[in-house]
C-alpha cells in the first residue's frame, strides 16, 4: 500500500508541474474575449463607414467646414471660393468637376455634386449645392 501511495503522490505531482491553473486559464480566456470584442467593434465601424449614404457624408463635410470656419478669421468669398486663414495658412474651397476640393493641395470634401457656390449674405456665410438634381443650402458662419 505504501508503494502505491508514492506512485500516487509521484503522478500528482507530475500533473500539476505540466498543466495550467484555473487563473491562467480564466485570464487567457478573457484576454480572448476583449481582442475579439475589439474585432467586432472595429469590423461593425468599417461596415457603417462603407454603407454610409452620400448625403451623410456631405452632413460630415459640412460640420468638418463649420468645425474649420469656427477656429479661423478673414472668413470671405472670393470668385465663388470660400477662403479663410486657418493655422497662418490661407484655405480655398473650391468647386473641380463634380467634387468640392479644399486647396492647396487636392483635398475632397463633397463628391457627386452638381454644382457648388458660395454665399456671404453680411455677416453669414452659406454654401449651397446640388446634388441629384436636389437643391441644398446649409450656413457655415
Amino acid at each position: 500500500m505504501l508503494f502505491i501511495n508514492k506512485k500516487i503522490e509521484s503522478w500528482m505531482k507530475k500533473s500539476t508541474k505540466n498543466g495550467f491553473t484555473l487563473i491562467e486559464s480564466l485570464i487567457s480566456l478573457m484576454i480572448c474575449s476583449i481582442v475579439s470584442l475589439i474585432g467586432v467593434i472595429y469590423i461593425q465601424t468599417c461596415m457603417n463607414v462603407v454603407s454610409m449614404k452620400p448625403l451623410h457624408q456631405n452632413q460630415l463635410a459640412i460640420l468638418q467646414l463649420r468645425q474649420i470656419a469656427s477656429l479661423s478669421h478673414d472668413i470671405h468669398v472670393e470668385n465663388n471660393a470660400l477662403v479663410m486663414i486657418y493655422e497662418h495658412e490661407e484655405i480655398r474651397w473650391v468647386q473641380d468637376g463634380n467634387r468640392l476640393v479644399q486647396r492647396d493641395g487636392y483635398e475632397i470634401w463633397m463628391e457627386g455634386i452638381e454644382d457648388v457656390s458660395f454665399q456671404e449674405n453680411e455677416d453669414e456665410i452659406y454654401l449651397l449645392w446640388t446634388f441629384n438634381g436636389q437643391r441644398y443650402q446649409s450656413q457655415i458662419v
